[in-house]
């Protein structure tokens, strides 16, 4: 967790292009939903106030979980339990749209119908509201590679979905004949996605994203070569399994 915030920070002092930083479910709990001690609990919460993430996204249970902490919900998180939009200002007068996908119980790996439809309307709306639309999901590997490749997200995509959950995690792919990049998170810790962008997605229908020209994604590993941020650090001493 240190070596995390060290290198966000060192992005955000150099003289990069804007740089957004998005969390998403399961930071503070696994999947499972089993609770952590509370000792480890604040020490998350406080590491991750520090980090300061433009937006994140909590499961349910870590939402309740997080309520009882006197740290509180770190700025800028929310919960997932239903579908949302949030949409954020970005540099030059940009937009960001942000749908974030409904947590489902695990189970099946079935995603309902009426659900696609929904999220097909959101897309729909906001795609010409927004620079660039991106989904936030905990919805587990099989559901979401089954809702993009639904028809009714055919001509109306994401631009982005960053995925959690249940299932591998994905340094990245060119998902829907490349008009959604789609990536999901390891759940370590031990490393963070980073994604690129040097093109705005254009609507017009024919828009595919380049690897390489419009996009460049790569997995960044927290290795001992990264600084570890000092105020984080002292957070998490004695604290086992810190990423």
């Amino acid at each position: 967790m240190a070596r995390r915030a060290g290198y966000l920070q060192e992005l955000r002092d150099s003289k990069s292009p804007e740089i957004f930083l998005v969390g998403g479910p399961f930071e503070f709990l696994p999947t499972s939903g089993e609770l952590i001690p509370e000792k480890k609990r604040e020490a998350l919460t406080g590491a991750f106030q520090i980090m300061n993430y433009d937006l994140g996204v909590l499961s349910p249970a870590e939402a309740d979980f997080l309520k009882a902490s006197p740290n509180g919900i770190p700025k800028n998180w929310i919960d997932c339990e239903d579908v949302s939009v949030k949409i954020l200002p970005l540099a030059d007068g940009k937009t960001a749209g942000f749908i974030i996908l409904p947590f489902i119980e695990k189970g099946s790996n079935d995603l309902p119908s009426e659900l696609i439809s929904e999220i097909a309307e959101l897309v729909k709306k906001y795609r010409d509201k927004t620079d660039i639309l991106i989904g936030v999901s905990s919805l587990g590997y099989f559901r979401e590679k089954k809702l993009l490749a639904s028809p009714q997200l055919t001509d109306v995509p994401m631009d982005i979905l960053l995925g959690g959950g249940d299932g591998p995690g994905m340094t990245g792919t060119l998902a829907d004949n490349g008009k959604t990049f789609w990536v999901r998170s390891y759940p370590t810790g031990k490393a963070v996605n980073r994604i690129d962008i040097f093109q705005w997605p254009s609507r017009d229908a024919d828009f595919k994203w380049t690897s390489g020209q419009s996009v460049k994604w790569f997995l960044q590993s927290l290795l001992d070569n990264v600084r570890q941020e000092p105020t984080v650090l002292k957070l998490i001493e004695g604290i086992a399994d810190e990423k």
